[in-house]
């Protein structure tokens, strides 16, 4: 395992409710880093509410890896260009920048022969028309949502969208255009799934407003096809650690969403996994 004595980490997330987003596994892997001897920093880069242990940041002192766990356009921008300074970024700031455009995700897994939901790109501002076959239940979300912001569960093909373009602490870009997506399954619960050190986390949440706040999970398993298919969808998107959502179709999986860097809730499990790709990606950081 790479050493982290004396090496400066930083970790970028946003803000809520006016302080840095650090849920509780997070917050255990930046205690296991400083026990190894590394400096830990929280960053929320659009204000720098700045490391909830009182840590400060110092612009003087470069970080030797960024683990980029924030969404917004100011974070994803610095990230690129830390990285372009030579800073690497867990996981990379490119690919993720593009992992938070949803339908060019959905698009790519579709292209790689993933199974996804059937889905269109509609601007509300211009006339909508309803696919071929439109029967059934859909969701609609943003392009750039997070935290399940803007999903709205639809009874039929929606025509018109009453859309509130968001916007409040998160500085995430929403110019009202939406991802529309058939809707797999029922009322059961999302399958989450947790990668990192290519291993997989596994429980089940139901979706809400709020869920991505609790720690509450449904442990579970997959099977070994399942397992291949979740790991190629970070090999598509060129992510190390990631979040795949997913809903039975009846006859198997489908892919409803993929998130760089989640949050690991209810999985302390992946701590060591987690630790593990922290000592990889200082491998590229300046020595």
């Amino acid at each position: 395992m790479m050493p982290v004595a004396g090496r400066r980490i930083e970790l970028w997330v946003e803000a809520r409710d006016g302080i840095a987003a650090v849920n509780p596994v997070i917050r255990a892997l930046l205690d296991i880093l400083r026990q190894d001897g590394a400096m830990t920093v929280v960053r929320v880069t659009d204000h720098e509410v700045v490391d909830v242990d009182d840590l400060g940041w110092e612009p003087a002192m470069a970080a030797d890896v960024i683990l980029l766990k924030s969404a917004t356009s100011v974070a994803l921008a610095l990230a690129a260009a830390a990285e372009a300074g030579g800073v690497p970024c867990l996981n990379h700031a490119r690919p993720t920048l593009r992992a938070h455009d949803k339908a060019a995700t959905i698009a790519r897994l579709d292209a790689a022969g993933l199974p996804v939901p059937e889905t269109l790109l509609a601007d509300p501002s211009a006339p909508m028309s309803a696919p071929a076959d439109s029967s059934g239940s859909w969701v609609s979300k943003p392009v750039s949502g997070i935290h399940g912001q803007g999903v709205t569960f639809h009874d039929a093909y929606p025509t018109t969208l009453d859309v509130a373009v968001s916007g409040g602490d998160h500085f995430v870009v929403d110019d009202g255009v939406r991802v529309i997506q058939r809707r797999v399954g029922g009322v059961e619960p999302d399958v989450k799934v947790y990668v990192a050190d290519r291993r997989c986390f596994v429980g089940s949440k139901q979706f809400n407003s709020t869920s991505f706040q609790s720690d509450q999970l449904t442990r579970g398993d997959l099977d070994v096809a399942v397992t291949k298919m979740v790991l190629a969808v970070g090999e598509v998107l060129e992510l190390r650690c990631f979040g795949v959502d997913l809903r039975s179709n009846g006859h198997g999986f489908a892919i409803i969403d993929a998130n760089p860097f989640p949050g690991y809730r209810g999985c302390p499990d992946a701590l060591p996994a987690l630790r593990r790709e922290v000592g990889r990606a200082l491998n590229d950081a300046p020595s």
